[in-house]
């Protein structure tokens, strides 16, 4: 998760950033997504405003998971790698 996470702090550009959470999201076990609503189980990053739209639906989904349950620690894990994509997302748009 770490290098995932210094993708994020290197990116430069909204395109940069949205290509490394791409990329993130490809790498995620369906099963990881099984306890979360069925509209919830496909994850897709194609432009710089899915990422906070996403954070705001993982955020929604996360509550209704059991905290101990491996889906809910997976959703957690993504959840706060959209968070980090948001925040730096919004640095990014500050000095264009």
């Amino acid at each position: 998760m770490n290098s995932w996470l210094r993708d994020i702090d290197r990116a430069t550009t909204g395109t940069e950033l949205v290509a490394h959470t791409k990329d993130y999201f490809a790498l995620v076990n369906p099963r990881d997504l099984a306890g979360l609503p069925e509209e919830m189980r496909t994850i897709r990053i194609e432009r710089e405003t899915d990422i906070p739209l996403w954070k705001e639906k993982l955020a929604r989904g996360c509550a209704g998971l059991q905290p101990e349950a491996y889906e809910g620690e997976r959703v957690r894990e993504m959840l706060s790698y959209l968070s980090k994509a948001a925040d730096r997302l919004d640095e990014i748009r500050s000095v264009q």
